[in-house]
């Protein structure tokens, strides 16, 4: 009897999975240095394409293995498939951006002020090579952001400069944002809010300035919010722009309630007055009430004391008899 040697398992499938492996730390490491560490975003860029790379290329490895295990009668099935699933597993986060890559405008500076956009003063110094320009890109820039985002305008409240300038510190702090830069608002003059943001996942930093302009009656508020690197922000700045609003909107209106609630006790007051008043009319006027008092006549009606005149005559016939008996 003769035993045939054990057949090697494809070469293919254990490269796919090798390499799909190797990817899948190296993006996880990218990540974590990038998002913890402070790893430059460039360099982190750079290494999330290889990772995607060699994603990519385990994917096809896998597919050429199948072909070999089914000519040959290979084992490594196994092997070929967790290269192709953690491959495709890998292509599909950046996959899941392609509409919004498709359906957007390709820019990264989102602002509520396309005229005259609150500039940034603070961050510009945080900003390192290779990052996007501080300066908003113009009108070409203004007209694809109209067409893509025209809900994103400025917003005008009635209340006082310095009310609002607490409000927007309040909204920044609570969505996390990294404060740089300071300027309340003083004579006259806007105050500015410069921020810094990051994605949850990747960590990429976005760059915050919030304008706030106005008097003791009415305040203007602009914000704008640019991708530090990248020449598309996949609409997350916009995004970003309608949470803040959103925010700083309930901030005011707590704000207001907050103000007027000695008001509403006071004029709650005032009307308890008048409707006591009218209570106690209603129960002058029921007859139910008018059952219980005596009529006139009746043995539970009281004694009427005598009025001086009816005193003086029952004091003159007292002293008539007594004259009669002398």
């Amino acid at each position: 009897m003769v035993y045939e040697p054990a057949m090697q398992p494809s070469p293919l499938a254990r490269w796919s999975r090798t390499v799909a492996f190797f990817s899948l730390q190296l993006l996880v490491a990218a990540i974590l240095l990038h998002r913890l560490l402070s790893l430059p975003t460039p360099a982190a860029l750079a290494i999330f394409v290889v990772a995607l790379a060699g994603a990519a290329l385990a994917v096809m490895l896998a597919i050429g293995s199948y072909v070999t295990i089914w000519r040959d009668g290979r084992p490594g099935v196994w092997s070929a498939s967790l290269g192709l699933f953690c491959g495709l597993g890998m292509m599909a986060w950046p996959a899941a951006v392609v509409p919004f890559y498709s359906n957007l405008p390709p820019i990264h500076d989102i602002t509520t002020d396309m005229t005259v956009p609150p500039g940034f003063v603070a961050i510009a110094a945080e900003r390192g090579t290779g990052a996007n320009p501080a300066a908003y890109g113009g009108r070409e820039v203004a007209m694809q952001q109209q067409a893509a985002y025209p809900d994103i305008r400025p917003i005008v409240v009635a209340r006082s400069v310095t009310d609002t300038w607490e409000a927007v510190e309040k909204s920044a702090r609570r969505l996390g944002w990294r404060i740089v830069g300071e300027t309340p608002p003083r004579a006259g003059k806007p105050g500015y809010l410069e921020a810094v943001d990051r994605t949850l996942v990747l960590g990429f930093y976005d760059d915050l300035v919030v304008r706030v302009d106005g008097n003791a009656r009415e305040t203007r508020i602009d914000v704008r919010s640019a991708s530090r690197y990248g020449v598309h922000d996949f609409g997350r700045n916009a995004k970003r722009i309608r949470g803040f609003l959103k925010d700083l909107d309930a901030r005011l209106d707590e704000a207001v309630a907050g103000s007027d609630t000695p008001r509403s006790r006071r004029a709650q007051a005032a009307a308890a007055v008048p409707k006591r008043l009218k209570d106690a009319q209603a129960r002058s006027k029921d007859p139910k009430q008018k059952q219980g008092r005596a009529q006139r006549g009746s043995p539970r009606e009281p004694q009427r004391k005598a009025t001086r005149p009816a005193q003086a005559s029952d004091r003159a016939r007292d002293k008539q008899p007594r004259r009669s008996e002398q």
